[in-house]
């Protein structure tokens, strides 16, 4: 029974491409391809899920041929179905036909039909990959295409300003949540000395013994998930992407963050139990995050004026109550309190519409002044001010800004400052030693050696940020992104004996998508004369193949799943030994901020209002 796992990963994609290929107005047929793909899948775990019934099995696992294997790094294709994987693949399997069905007349003659159909079917593709994942890496590719799939459904409506750009401040935040989530799979890598499996976390006592032998370790894996889990779940501080998720159709918001999405760091802390059940300073900790969720969120859906952003934290503050169940160990209360709030959240979405019409037709005949309650006593002032507060949204976007990203653009924008073309030479010439060393096998000094892996990776640090902060050229900041790679890559050659062939697939990868992303943008320039990234210039809308190939070739140059690139950053990554954790902190960051700059560059050059006055213009305020 076990070999049918991976039914649940090849039916969604199988359904996906054959969503590609019906014209965008046909759209009774990508609407019968997308209901019968979900069909299909919930017809299959109704018959998997009734046979492990049956069945003496307490989990189902299953290893299907490795992606690759390299001595103690692997990537195999690894499924594991439990408890946790039912309840979560039968809710989302059942919202899924619910929106798919609700949307066939929601997007009814929408220009975007078959891409929000399409969209749609890679976001269930990826929820499937991460509650069927049986390892971490499997679990990441999944969580990646959530994240991309994400970013296409915000800025759906790509005419406009404010979606546009939600899109990329959200897919920002979620890069953090990737980036941990790699940092999380590195140290469990070192804890273990292997990948581990699900299955092997689930059921195997001596894992925890030889985590339980390195306090620091055992305390900072579990650590470092939480962050992963807060962020996807948009627990405070990190609840202020919520509402600007909302731009994209309200059918998408029912199922991204009302209801699905939005959960997925719930399902990640269960997954991982083991590593933090015994452990009280996480569970402490994990309590107090949801408590400070449950009073900023609950407060701030209070005083909101849409309605869409009422519901969303809403259910930011629900799930600020799962996180405080599940630290109290009730993990069957927080999956049925998953299932409640995720049909009441996608439920509340799709009537808010008709809801809100009837609320402001019912106002304009029989409105009544509120009477202000609120005296000017000392409670009266408390209560003001958390007024205040929740209107500003207890300044989370702010806290953001100052801590997260403005540190960094002052080191890009600082960089700007200096003799550019005097870095580039310098890092030339760094680059030519790297590279002659090896070919001619040239040993370098131990002290020396860790000196200039530091060197090469603050080199490619400081590229990309001035890719981050690069508002003049786009072919500079594309450049800047594929000079990290490169200088990455060389620290990681003189860190590691990694073998050449998987040093070629990296290479040659990364050559590709560099050529044809600079090909691409080149195309543009010669088409629009336009260059720069000081605003957002629609040029998708004229040429949409071009738009479709930068997209594709962006990812993969920063390290998407099942890429050159992801290949040759997981090896790589994973040989790090562990007293490199500094150097592996600059390489994280840079991989952040490359995928941060190249959606920049996609969204500035491709999406928004056309700069063209013949095409329409849509309002800059939603």
């Amino acid at each position: 029974m076990k070999q049918y796992l991976i039914l649940f990963i090849l039916t969604p994609l199988i359904g996906f491409l054959f969503s590609l290929s019906p014209s965008s107005k046909n759209e009774r047929s990508i609407y019968t391809i997308s209901l019968i793909t979900l069909l299909i899948h919930a017809a299959l775990l109704v018959f998997v899920g009734f046979e492990w019934l049956l069945s003496t099995d307490p989990v189902l696992f299953n290893s299907y041929l490795p992606f690759y294997v390299y001595e103690t790094s692997s990537f195999r294709v690894d499924l594991f179905l439990d408890k946790l994987s039912m309840v979560y693949s039968l809710v989302a399997v059942i919202l899924s036909i619910l929106i798919c069905i609700f949307s066939r007349f929601y997007m009814h003659r929408d220009p975007g039909f078959k891409r929000f159909y399409s969209i749609i079917l890679l976001f269930f593709l990826g929820l499937n990959i991460v509650i069927f994942s049986g390892n971490f890496e499997v679990l990441f590719v999944g969580w990646e295409i959530l994240g991309i799939s994400s970013f296409f459904l915000i800025g759906f409506y790509r005419e406009r300003y404010l979606p546009t750009k939600n899109a990329l401040k959200v897919v920002s935040v979620y890069r953090f949540s990737d980036v941990l989530l790699v940092a999380g799979t590195w140290f469990c890598h070192h804890a273990f000395d292997r990948n581990i499996t699900f299955f092997e976390l689930n059921h195997g006592s001596e894992l925890m013994k030889l985590l339980g032998e390195n306090a620091t370790l055992a305390f900072l894996i579990p650590f470092v998930f939480m962050l992963v889990a807060l962020i996807k779940s948009a627990q405070f501080p990190f609840s202020s992407w919520m509402p600007r998720a909302m731009e994209g159709p309200t059918t998408s918001s029912a199922i991204f963050y009302g209801s699905l999405s939005v959960h997925i760091g719930l399902f990640l802390m269960m997954r991982i139990s083991p590593f933090w059940i015994d452990n009280t300073p996480i569970k402490i900790i994990m309590a107090i995050f949801g408590i400070l969720t449950i009073i900023t969120s609950s407060t701030t859906a209070a005083v909101q004026s849409g309605v869409k952003t009422q519901i969303g934290y809403a259910s930011i503050t629900q799930i600020g109550f799962m996180f405080v169940e599940l630290s109290l160990g009730f993990e069957n209360l927080v999956l049925f309190h998953f299932a409640g709030n995720a049909f009441l959240r996608t439920y509340q979405l799709l009537v808010s519409p008709s809801v809100l019409h009837y609320l402001i037709h019912s106002q304009f005949f029989h409105f009544v002044k509120p009477k202000d309650r609120i005296t000017n006593s000392f409670w009266g002032r408390i209560q003001k001010t958390i007024f205040i507060l929740s209107i500003k949204e207890w300044n989370m976007d702010r806290f953001q800004f100052k801590y997260l990203w403005d540190p960094f653009k002052k080191i890009g924008n600082f960089l700007q400052i200096v003799n550019t073309k005097l870095m580039s030479i310098v890092a030339g010439l760094i680059l030519c030693f790297a590279i002659g060393a090896k070919i001619v096998g040239y040993e370098l000094n131990a002290s020396f050696l860790d000196v200039f892996r530091y060197a090469l990776v603050l080199i490619g640090f400081s590229s990309v940020m001035l890719a981050f902060v690069e508002r003049k050229s786009s072919l500079k900041a594309w450049t800047c992104v594929f000079a990290m790679q490169v200088f990455n890559l060389m620290a990681i050659i003189y860190s590691a004996d990694v073998p050449y062939s998987l040093i070629e697939i990296y290479i040659l990868g990364m050559i590709i998508a560099f050529v044809i992303g600079y090909f691409t943008l080149q195309k543009m320039i010669s088409f629009e004369n336009q260059s720069d990234l000081n605003g957002f210039y629609g040029h998708v809308y004229e040429h949409p193949k071009y738009a479709l190939t930068f997209i594709l070739v962006s990812l993969a140059l920063v390290g998407f799943p099942i890429t050159a690139s992801f290949i040759g950053i997981d090896i790589a990554i994973s040989q790090l030994h562990f007293n490199d954790y500094p150097l592996l902190i600059i390489i994280l960051l840079g991989l952040l901020f490359a995928e941060i700059s190249v959606l920049r560059i996609y969204t500035r050059m491709f999406l928004g209002p056309h700069k063209k006055v013949y095409h329409q213009i849509a309002f800059k305020s939603s």
